[in-house]
């Protein structure tokens, strides 16, 4: 599997693709509260990501699955620290 550009190929995925990837992962019955930190859930956008089926990554060995979904987790939680960062930044420098 081509892992070159992978989080560059996360970036191009849309909100649709994050709502699809979501409603597929519900209706699989994944009931966690927050999507974004269930490893089926990271492994259908690397999926999507990627360009392969879903079972291509759910077949992986143990350590490449846990890569594979630690780069999305990453990717999914990083932008959200960086936003929180900029966040407090911004607030500190209005008071």
């Amino acid at each position: 599997m081509d892992y070159s550009d992978f989080e560059k190929k996360l970036e191009n995925l849309s909100g649709y693709d994050y709502d699809i990837a979501e409603n597929e992962e519900r209706m699989a019955g994944n009931i966690i509260p927050d999507i974004k930190m269930s490893t089926g859930f990271q492994a259908r956008l690397a999926a999507k990501a990627l360009g392969v089926p879903l079972d291509d990554i759910k077949k992986m060995r143990i350590d490449e699955y846990g890569t594979v979904t630690g780069v999305v987790s990453n990717f999914l939680f990083g932008s959200l620290a960086e936003m929180a960062k900029a966040r407090l930044t911004n607030t500190g420098k209005s008071q």
